[in-house]
């Protein structure tokens, strides 16, 4: 993934910008590393540069199969990261110098690990710095509002979206610089998301967002999607309270939709806590009044009555719970 801005206006620019392009797209196809292509290219732009101009670089090349992402930044704009159920935030690492402004230059590497579900967004200054009528620039903190309006959008309509909500800004104004935008979105080759968290109850709405992001994007209706917030939530917080009694362990929650019309949400909670399956619980007779009823039960009766199906294995020093439950995507019934 390359994000690139080159200084000056015009035909000269678009020149410059056209071989630093050829240049970074030639050597990222030998296999070299994001810092090799940085100095390998750096140098050849100084080369007879006469007219003293640069480019900004980000640069980053990802593993799909394990989220595994190295980079660089030659003096670009800070990448901007959503963690699975999180906010996007601004990735501020040391910037390296721009390309061609100097001979010699050696560029820094930095890693990040990508999780499915994760986001990432790169953009040029020319979102930052676009201005309304009265010279007021739109600046990186409306930036991150506004992308994280678009969490549960796909890539296409969260570049869409800010592009809108930039022009809202904008106003009459011109615009003074180009404007380029990149949207993220990483899933792992399964299609099935997984986010592994501490077992704690603090965890639950960081839980509850990735899994309500992953459905939502499959089309699952409002009211499915708030049934099964109460299912992760008995579910989650079982785990959390019981499973670890003597430290915190971690839990992992996995969530895959199959199907295309008629869809089925999986969802998968595994631990390595105590064993112990919820399923053995009986059934709390709810003809009876709550002071006539054994205490306990109600919570996984209530998630019983919520899915279509529950299951429950201990494996390989593991509990694993799945439930599923099927839905019409929204916007398909008549």
């Amino acid at each position: 993934m390359v994000m690139a801005d080159v200084s000056g206006k015009g035909v000269p620019a678009a020149l410059f910008m056209v071989i630093a392009k050829t240049l970074l797209k030639n050597s990222a196809l030998s296999g070299l590393t994001p810092g090799e292509i940085a100095n390998k290219v750096n140098r050849q732009l100084c080369e007879n540069n006469d007219t003293g101009m640069f480019v900004t670089v980000w640069l980053g090349i990802l593993t799909i199969s394990t989220g595994h992402m190295t980079y660089i930044n030659a003096g670009h704009e800070y990448a901007a990261v959503m963690r699975a159920g999180g906010v996007y935030e601004l990735v501020k690492e040391n910037h390296g110098f721009v390309m061609a402004g100097l001979e010699g230059m050696s560029f820094q590497e930095f890693e990040m690990e990508l999780e499915p579900g994760d986001r990432l967004f790169l953009y040029t200054d020319g979102v930052a710095e676009a201005a309304d009528p009265s010279n007021e620039l739109y600046g990186t903190e409306r930036m991150l509002s506004a992308l994280n309006r678009t969490t549960g959008m796909e890539p296409q309509e969260t570049v869409e979206g800010l592009k809108k909500d930039i022009d809202t800004f904008a106003g009459d104004a011109p615009q003074f610089d180009d404007i380029t935008m990149l949207s993220f979105y990483y899933m792992n080759k399964s299609g099935k998301h997984e986010i592994t968290v501490a077992a704690e109850i603090g965890n639950l709405d960081r839980v509850t967002d990735f899994v309500n992001d992953r459905l939502k994007r499959s089309g699952c209706p409002d009211h499915t999607r708030r049934q099964l917030d109460i299912v992760i939530d008995e579910l989650f917080g079982n785990i959390a309270y019981y499973a670890y009694p003597q430290e915190t362990g971690e839990v992992t929650v996995g969530v895959e939709v199959i199907g295309e019309k008629a869809m089925t949400a999986v969802i998968t909670f595994t631990d390595q806590g105590i064993p112990y399956d919820p399923l053995e619980r009986e059934d709390p007779d709810t003809s009876l009044s709550a002071e006539e009823r054994n205490i306990g039960g109600l919570g996984i009766y209530i998630v019983k009555s919520s899915v279509d199906d529950i299951s429950y294995q201990y494996a390989e020093g593991k509990n694993v719970l799945r439930v599923t439950r099927a839905f019409d995507r929204e916007g398909d019934k008549g």
